[in-house]
């Protein structure tokens, strides 16, 4: 029942993407009498569809990556190394995902290291938002590892970084799953960063196209829900395929922690 009520929004922005104009603005849930499919044209051409989604791959793959490898490095650190400083790290990570992003600080940071109105600089920052989640996520999962494991591992004659890469790592597939898809989700529709460190238009990811283009068609809403539908349908697709291994992750990492 509560899968239906969430439905219902979605439901409503694809069938008003298929409407004339004059039914669209109605907002109602109903087929169209005619299915419009030619408004998907005018979205992909004018509302720069491709130039948008080329953008958003480049930003959330390195940032995925880039957030994991450093999350699981964190994680397996906090987890075996117990003292002072790790708990001091620990807590001073929980607090990031509670503090606000300072926009006025970050913006001079990123203008002092020439990164401004770039992409590499929009990665570093959505990634250094991300890292702090991921890190709470795994720790409890890593802490479900047995020691023995690094015992023998050790006793096998590997150093930390190839005992974690070799046997710890591999271990870690579902919680990682599950940061994938948390961290694709949490940088696809992100549209703060993007806009306040990322001026010029021709690198704006998709989530501010949407916005570009409610300009030009403010009140057309069959194009603006089709292009709002767009938007979400790559993070939708991920999302389904990885919806049990996030329930997985979820529930192993408080289990086990």
């Amino acid at each position: 029942m509560m899968g239906l009520i969430v439905l219902i929004p979605f439901m409503l922005v694809v069938l008003t993407s298929l409407k004339d104009n004059a039914t669209a603005g109605l907002f109602m849930l109903s087929l169209p009498d005619v299915f419009h499919f030619e408004n998907y044209k005018t979205v992909w051409i004018e509302g720069k569809v491709l130039q948008g989604f080329v953008n958003s791959v480049l930003i959330a793959v390195p940032m995925i990556l880039l957030s994991l490898f450093c999350s699981c490095l964190i994680s397996f650190f906090l987890a075996r190394v117990k003292t002072k400083f790790s708990r001091f790290l620990y807590v001073f990570l929980v607090m990031g995902m509670t503090a606000p992003l300072s926009i006025v600080t970050t913006f001079q940071l990123l203008k002092s290291l020439s990164l401004l109105n770039t992409r590499l600089g929009v990665i570093f920052v959505q990634t250094a938002l991300e890292i702090p989640f991921a890190t709470f996520i795994m720790v409890g999962f890593v802490e479900g590892i047995p020691k023995e494991m690094d015992e023998a591992a050790t006793l096998d004659g590997c150093g930390p970084f190839r005992m974690f890469f070799s046997v710890i790592l591999p271990l870690l597939r579902p919680v990682l799953i599950t940061t994938l898809v948390l961290a694709l989700m949490d940088s696809w529709n992100d549209a703060q960063v993007t806009l306040f460190f990322m001026s010029s238009w021709e690198k704006w990811t998709m989530p501010l196209n949407v916005n570009r283009f409610y300009r030009y068609y403010t009140a057309e809403w069959n194009y603006i829900f089709g292009s709002v539908f767009l938007t979400t349908l790559p993070v939708l697709i991920a999302y389904l395929f990885g919806q049990r291994h996030i329930i997985n992750g979820m529930t192993a990492g408080s289990i086990k922690g």
